[in-house]
């Protein structure tokens, strides 16, 4: 009983942190959104954010993690207190309806997630971090975890909720994956333009069914990729290509994306790729694209002067270049053996997310329906060539054993970038007949 009471205090803990410092009536007013305003599940996604970057910053000093909660919480707790009757204007049939849906997924799966304690074998390096900050130790102990290159942000928001959770259980930590990823599902719901609120939960309901996997919420840090990739999705729809660049809506996108590599290495290469489209295709000037680029490039090499400077290390798991690699890469039979293995394990990925089905599906039949937002279907377009040329860069690239190493690691590199492209599905969505269904 105890702990089951535990969990639904998690929630709450989520659902009050994570209620600054951004609301609707700011965030429209700083974005000046008037067609599109931004609702509260829009806010909360972007709080994440907001909390992720400054738990980011505080990583880098030795701040006792209660001491931080303690602070965040009570200035949460406070600014709640002092919207109570805004808050309180929002209670409404639909509105209740929608939170006690939103309420019973997340908490179901912390329950699942609680009767399925063991750590998978990617979480057993990525818990050594945790312990780093759980212990309240300086950030150079990363230096003595496993795989101490890798980044650590994740490590740091595992043992940030798990220290202050009231049971101080570890899989506490980890509950807030779970809870990243079931926001970022209903914040691209919005870009859905459905009369049917019921329809509207069936559709998401089906989503987290098709990209719910138990196995990677083991110290697996895949859906932290998969989350913010989808979140930096939705904001992104809110550009128009076609007009002048909004550096405000750029920003928010961009202090977005470069989470990405301070949850994983590979996050380093889909912020560089990902948000160069983004600048390369906004209507500007080629002085404003060279200065958001330069922009990109140094938020990236911020990252390797803080690992090397404040961690004392920096790297990837293999050499970018070597010898062996050189060899390896002028053997043009190897490269076609490899080439057809990745091939291979590339659709075994498409068969074991399914989501990816429906993201193909999706790109072969959306600009057919859906002309009026070509130019964000290309730039998704393109986002995915691009994600499959790195796939195939990758492994053409490492040395190891290449059959294991594609058998083990390329269907979740694979399902962590599906998140971007849920918004080309839902795109397609709102040119269906399903649109106007009213049940």
């Amino acid at each position: 009983m105890i702990e089951l009471i535990s969990i639904l205090a998690q929630f709450i803990i989520f659902l009050v942190i994570f209620s600054f410092p951004f609301n609707p009536k700011n965030l429209n007013k700083i974005l000046k959104l008037s067609n599109n305003p931004l609702n509260y599940i829009d806010c909360h996604a972007l709080n994440i954010i907001f909390i992720l970057n400054a738990l980011l910053i505080m990583s880098f000093f030795s701040i006792d993690l209660r001491v931080i909660f303690t602070i965040l919480f009570l200035i949460s707790l406070t600014l709640i207190i002092y919207r109570l009757k805004e808050i309180q204007s929002l209670i409404s049939t639909k509105n209740i309806l929608e939170f006690i849906f939103f309420a019973i997924i997340i908490i179901s799966i912390f329950i699942s997630t609680a009767e399925m304690l063991k750590i998978e074998w990617d979480g057993h390096h990525w818990i050594t971090k945790a312990l780093v900050f759980f212990h309240n130790k300086n950030i150079h102990h990363l230096q003595e975890s496993n795989m101490p290159e890798y980044p650590h942000l994740g490590g740091y928001v595992w043992a940030f909720f798990w220290k202050n959770s009231i049971l101080e259980l570890e899989y506490f930590g980890r509950y807030f994956y779970i809870y990243f990823y079931i926001v970022s599902i209903f914040t691209i719901f919005n870009v859905l333009n459905f009369k049917s609120e019921k329809l509207s939960y069936i559709l998401i309901f089906a989503l987290i069914f098709l990209s719910y996997d138990p196995y990677l919420f083991s110290g697996y840090q895949d859906y932290l990729i998969f989350s913010t990739l989808a979140i930096s999705a939705r904001f992104i729809a809110l550009i128009d290509f076609d007009k002048i660049i909004d550096y405000k809506k750029i920003i928010i996108i961009l202090l977005t994306m470069h989470l990405l590599m301070w949850f994983k290495d590979e996050g380093l290469f889909y912020f560089l790729i990902f948000g160069t489209l983004l600048i390369f295709l906004s209507k500007s000037s080629i002085r404003t694209k060279l200065l958001l680029f330069v922009l990109i490039l140094s938020i990236g090499y911020l990252q390797s002067l803080l690992q090397k400077n404040i961690i004392g290390i920096y790297g990837f798991n293999t050499e970018i270049i070597s010898k062996e690699i050189i060899d390896q890469l002028l053997n043009i039979k190897l490269l076609i053996l490899k080439t057809i293995a990745i091939s291979k394990h590339i659709v075994i990925a498409f068969l074991k997310y399914p989501l990816w089905i429906l993201i193909i599906l999706s790109f072969l039949f959306v600009n057919n329906f859906n002309k009026e937002n070509s130019s964000l279907i290309k730039y998704f377009f393109y986002a995915f060539i691009l994600n499959i040329f790195l796939i195939y860069a990758v492994y053409l690239h490492d040395p190891n054993q290449y059959e294991f190493i594609l058998s083990v690691t390329l269907d979740r590199l694979m399902f962590q970038t599906s998140g971007f492209y849920i918004l080309v599905c839902i795109l397609l969505l709102n040119k269906s007949k399903l649109k106007n269904i009213n049940l």
